[in-house]
């Protein structure tokens, strides 16, 4: 007997594909912000369509599973946030504040299309495969990048954003297709964990070697962004997924090998020497008592070689030449870890503070805080209030707390604590980077998450 066909599984292989490798160029911009509507936006538009049509279909299944009504308390927040931020506060433009209320809508809404997409285990490899094709796409173009001028297409700040293709300098962190080497940073560290926990627990000595010949340079890609919170995220999101897994011993694998990139990854290595000095030095600080400023600065050491404040004549700036960076890494690092903490704490941290006590319910408005506070769950509670907060909170613990018992089970359940470890992991980058925020990480954070749920179901 045939399998009854899912269009929504070929639907979900493209978005797979599609959002890793898609570079972020601008269709168009909106007026008072560098958030620009681009492609992925209205193919995410026609993919909901195209669900919206099977949903009523099939008669509305997804209505019936709990995790659905569980999700409307949020949009039921999150909207509550938008009609203050308009209509009272008035924080914001209406356009921007509502294009990044749909813009939740939007990254939320590949959860509910992803459930739709899987129906059996047998599902859980084509979404795997083709998370391996999509990683594959992005190692090569990285690498082109670091070492065969391959374009960037970086969204760091407003002249970026406006789609110039630029190349690397021998300072720049790679970002592959991800337009800033945090976002890159922290889906390796989250597919790291994956790729990781599927391959220890092949049974095939040639899957096995398979899936960590995938690995082994996706975790060379995660060094060269010398992200300091991605790497340890995704170090303790491995041992995590080890443990759960049972699999000790290969703990100590990993951690050869996470020493190992750290002594000889120099921009990494410096950048963690100089991290707890400059702690230090920023928490010793008293509060700013200046204005809050409404862009988020540049940092001092350029990650691209062209910067400037005239238009940009030439689609592909010329590559400048600087000295080695054997030379002059170790002073550029103190000072970039030094400020990067000095506008944490001094600048985005408290914007967000400052905005959660103005209305602590429902927050000032989805997109009010700028574009970057460099800690999601600050930015959580100064835009959309407890309200907002709490019932995200709500959404994630549900996974949590569905996980926890196949935790102590006599046989392990493989993909739900793998997806459990991602998680952590993700939560862990979180705590520094706006990750909930980045579009091609909020989208594929929640396919992930789309995947983690059927799991739960599946495997029981």
């Amino acid at each position: 007997m045939l399998k009854k066909f899912n269009i929504l599984r070929p639907v979900l292989a493209i978005l797979l594909i599609f959002i890793p490798l898609y570079p972020k160029f601008p269709l168009a911009s909106v007026s008072g912000t560098y958030v620009a509507i681009r492609l992925d936006d209205i193919i995410v538009a026609i993919v909901f369509m195209i669900w919206l049509i099977y949903q009523a279909k099939n008669h509305w299944p997804i209505l019936k599973l709990k995790i659905t009504w569980l999700t409307f308390t949020y949009f039921a927040a999150i909207t509550a946030s938008l009609v203050y931020a308009i209509l009272i506060s008035q924080t914001d433009k209406p356009t921007i504040l509502l294009l990044n209320y749909l813009r939740r809508f939007e990254y939320i809404s590949l959860f509910f299309l992803t459930i739709s997409a899987i129906k059996s285990r047998h599902d859980f490899k084509f979404t795997y495969i083709f998370t391996l094709i999509a990683s594959v796409g992005v190692i090569i173009y990285a690498l082109g990048q670091k070492y065969f001028h391959f374009p960037v297409i970086s969204t760091m700040n407003a002249e970026f954003s406006q789609g110039q293709l630029l190349q690397m300098d021998v300072w720049t962190r790679i970002s592959a297709t991800f337009a800033g080497h945090y976002d890159l940073a922290v889906y390796l560290s989250v597919i790291l964990v994956i790729v990781g926990g599927i391959a220890v627990t092949q049974k095939k000595l040639s899957l096995k070697m398979v899936n960590i010949l995938f690995w082994l340079p996706l975790f060379y890609l995660l060094t060269l962004t010398a992200s300091r919170v991605s790497t340890f995220a995704f170090y303790g999101g491995m041992c995590l997924v080890l443990i759960l897994l049972r699999r000790y011993l290969w703990i100590i694998p990993v951690t050869i090998i996470f020493v190992f990139s750290i002594i000889n990854s120099k921009d990494l290595n410096q950048r963690l020497l100089a991290t707890l000095p400059a702690l230090n030095i920023e928490l010793s600080k008293k509060p700013t008592t200046t204005p809050i400023p409404t862009t988020v600065p540049v940092p001092i050491v350029s990650i691209i070689a062209i910067i400037s404040k005239a238009p940009v004549a030439t689609p592909i700036p010329t590559i400048i030449r600087h000295p080695s960076t054997e030379e002059y890494l170790p002073i550029d690092a103190d000072v970039g870890v030094a400020r990067s903490g000095e506008i944490r704490f001094n600048v985005e941290w408290p914007r967000a503070i400052a905005a959660f006590e103005k209305n602590p319910l429902t927050g000032t408005g989805l997109g009010s805080i700028t574009l970057a506070t460099d800690n999601d769950y600050l930015r959580i509670l100064g835009e959309s209030g407890i309200l907002g907060f709490i019932t995200l909170a709500a959404v994630l613990l549900f996974f949590i707390i569905k996980t926890i018992p196949k935790i102590f089970s006599k046989i392990p359940n493989t993909l739900p604590l793998i997806f459990f470890s991602a998680l952590i992991t993700f939560l862990i980058n979180a705590v520094l980077i706006d990750a909930f925020e980045a579009s091609k990480i909020a989208y594929l954070f929640w396919i992930m998450m789309g995947i983690y749920y059927q799991s739960l179901i599946l495997e029981s």
